[in-house]
């Protein structure tokens, strides 16, 4: 069984590293390289749990890919909660993306609905692969998971949306004078 393990973790960081430098060079401000980095940071786990843990055959054995390409069709879910928890799971995951890439990304609304389809059919792409280069039978490739997931990212973009137009609700109401991080979560807000 190959597990995500602190050397991957190292492995991430260090690339987080290298990129900062090359983003710093470019003459990005210390705001967007920190929310560059909990993003990352956030990527790193959304890997840990799409791709990790890989169990691959032995020769000797038999593969057969698990695959469901019926959308909304869960199967005989035997465990109610258990499956509650994969929906739910599928949804969580992806709700972080959702708000958190227009703050190293400048996307319009519009982007948002192709953007969360394409990441969810990553996912899933991904583990398909991965299915069959290690012989892994241990995920199942589902239309589900990726439907959840988009939709877990278009909630996350809702949630952004709220919070920015909160957000300038507040500070031109109140007449904040945003300094700092707050100068860096205004521009990103005003021109979403």
């Amino acid at each position: 069984m190959i597990d995500f393990t602190y050397s991957h973790f190292l492995f991430g960081i260090i690339t987080l590293v290298v990129t900062l430098i090359y983003l710093k060079k470019q003459n990005r401000s210390f705001w967007y390289l920190l929310f560059f980095s909990g993003f990352w940071t956030y990527l790193l786990y959304v890997v840990s749990v799409i791709v990790f843990p890989i169990v691959p055959l032995s020769s000797d054995q038999s593969f057969q890919l698990n695959l469901n390409l019926v959308p909304f069709y869960f199967g005989t879910c035997d465990m109610p909660k258990l499956c509650f928890r994969d929906i739910l799971g599928n949804i969580i995951l992806t709700i972080p993306f959702g708000f958190g890439v227009s703050f190293i990304w400048r996307l319009k609304p519009r982007d948002f609905l192709w953007l969360s389809f394409l990441v969810g059919v990553i996912f899933e792409i991904i583990q398909l692969v991965i299915s069959f280069v290690f012989r892994s039978p241990f995920r199942t490739v589902d239309i589900n998971d990726s439907i959840l997931n988009t939709t877990g990212i278009l909630f996350g973009y809702g949630i952004f949306r709220i919070f920015a137009w909160l957000y300038l609700y507040i500070t031109q109401r109140f007449e904040v004078h945003n300094k700092y991080i707050f100068a860096y979560i205004y521009d990103i807000v005003r021109q979403s």
